[in-house]
């Protein structure tokens, strides 16, 4: 048998220590999520949702499936089509989600009520996606229209991109590939929850219906689940136990 040296006994302990410490610590749950989200929007919102994914993708953590899909239907067109295809295609997810805006459709709020019936989480925003986006930048404190929205955020990323070149130009469209990257990288996605948080509350007592609560937006209980697939996993657990979801 070889004889250690000094240097090697000390070596061979520390790693020893090393291992027992590993040992007693509590080993990180891994956790696998499977997420479907359907979009009435056919480019801004699968552009946004779609980079969300690849930037999860990067970890090694945890295992989220996003399928995002964007459908191109109306409200209550586009939660019936969910419902079918969850339904009827013998396809299972762990959390399901539509996502759609106010804009002019007569069926806002019944879409949102056909959503609970079907137990189908609802990322609705009164009055577009592009309000998720803009509070990134800053707050939304009145009534705002889709066409001021875009133009507000426009302005916003303009802004921001000309603090490192005077002469950037931007143009806001509903088929910015890079609108994820925009807002996350000039913008704030945590000031982005918080002005959400606050534009909710503001309607919290009130008995108005989704389609007059402008503005107010739920992209960010969306965002959020996929952000924190731990506290996600447990939730799902829960709705288990109790029967309250069927996904």
């Amino acid at each position: 048998m070889k004889k250690l040296s000094l240097e090697e006994i000390a070596k061979e302990e520390e790693l020893h220590v090393q291992r027992i410490e590993q040992e007693s610590q509590p080993k990180e749950r891994f956790v696998k999520l499977t997420f479907l989200i359907a979009t009435e929007g056919t480019q801004t919102e699968p552009n946004y949702f779609n980079a969300l994914k690849k930037e999860l993708e990067k970890s090694n953590r945890f295992n989220i499936e996003v399928s995002v899909q964007g459908k191109g239907k109306s409200t209550t067109a586009l939660v019936g089509k969910v419902h079918r295809q969850i339904a009827f295609n013998n396809q299972e997810y762990d959390r399901v989600w539509v996502v759609f805006d106010r804009d002019e459709f007569p069926d806002f709020d019944k879409a949102i009520q056909q959503a609970a019936e079907y137990k189908i989480n609802c990322a609705w925003s009164n009055e577009s996606f592009e309000l998720w986006l803009l509070l990134h930048f800053k707050d939304v404190p009145k009534h705002t229209s889709r066409k001021d929205l875009c133009d507000l955020l426009e302005k916003a990323i303009r802004n921001e991109l000309h603090k490192k070149d005077p002469n950037a130009l931007y143009d806001y469209s509903k088929g910015d590939p890079k609108i994820y990257e925009h807002v996350t990288k000039l913008g704030s996605e945590i000031d982005a929850f918080a002005r959400a948080a606050t534009l909710r509350n503001n309607f919290k007592d009130s008995t108005n219906a989704p389609s007059s609560q402008n503005p107010c937006t739920h992209v960010d209980e969306l965002v959020f689940e996929l952000r924190n697939p731990k506290l996600t996993a447990d939730k799902v657990r829960e709705e288990e136990k109790t029967g309250s979801s069927g996904h």
